[in-house]
């Protein structure tokens, strides 16, 4: 049974059709991505996965739970976290708050939060070190004092992942990570992903533009145009598919990025 499964998901606005009939599913502890040219509806799918659509049609399972519909707080609390195209922190924050903040979030608030007794003093000292934990592990502690907008654009990106981690997720979905990075920047965040998978025991799906990334870093890739699924498949055989060369990469299949 995959992880992730969408079976006949199909996103109507108005007259039209975001995704149509998508089948698409995701294997526990795999390394997966959805592709394809602007528009094509990769970003809504992650959208509909995470809370913020419900689907017209069809169904989305979770570990073999219905979640199509579910409100985004109880998708997150099943075990889904995402990060998004554009850059979400809390800007005035410092890097380690940001993180305080996901881990708090992720637990359901009580009296003692509310209230703000020695209880919950105790609480948020664990909390505070739980975050200074998972900076650590993402090589950011020494930027736990510093605003979050304070930091580089690739250590932007990663605090982004360290707060989708403070959600304990079995599923992580990364909206367009290499979006904007230099080439140092890319594999570090190549490196990222493979220890996010074995440290984490995530299993990861991305959305990226950047054809050499993703046909380097992801198992299976999923390509997608104007809401359908056009190929699937290991990264060879979706670089030479003929309809995602035409749809999607434009050029020869020899000379796509391996």
């Amino acid at each position: 049974m995959p992880l992730l499964e969408l079976a006949g998901l199909t996103l109507r606005f108005g007259g039209l059709s975001a995704l149509a009939g998508l089948d698409w599913g995701v294997e526990d502890g795999a390394v997966a991505a959805l592709i394809g040219p602007n528009g094509a509806g990769k970003t809504t799918a992650f959208n509909v996965v995470t809370g913020v659509y419900a689907p017209s049609q069809g169904r989305v399972l979770f570990a073999g739970r219905e979640i199509g519909g579910q409100p985004p707080h109880r998708i997150s609390a099943l075990g889904i976290a995402r990060t998004f195209q554009n850059i979400r922190l809390f800007r005035g924050l410092s890097v380690l708050e940001n993180v305080v903040a996901a881990l708090a979030a992720a637990e359901r608030p009580g009296f003692a939060e509310v209230l703000r007794t020695p209880a919950w003093r105790g609480r948020e000292r664990e909390l505070s070190e739980h975050a200074r934990e998972l900076l650590a592990r993402l090589a950011l502690e020494h930027y736990a004092d510093s605003r979050a907008d304070a930091l580089p654009y690739g250590e932007q990106r990663r605090l982004e992942i360290a707060r989708a981690l403070a959600t304990r997720p079995k599923l992580l979905l990364l909206d367009e990570p290499a979006a904007g990075m230099n080439p140092a920047e890319k594999d570090a965040l190549r490196a990222l992903v493979g220890r996010l998978r074995s440290e984490f025991g995530l299993t990861i799906v991305l959305i990226d533009h950047d054809v050499g990334f993703v046909m380097g870093l992801c198992e299976r890739i999923t390509v997608l145009d104007h809401g359908e699924k056009i190929a699937e498949g290991e990264p060879e055989a979706v670089r030479s598919d003929r309809r995602v060369i035409e749809a999607y990469l434009g050029t020869a299949a020899e000379d796509v990025p391996a």
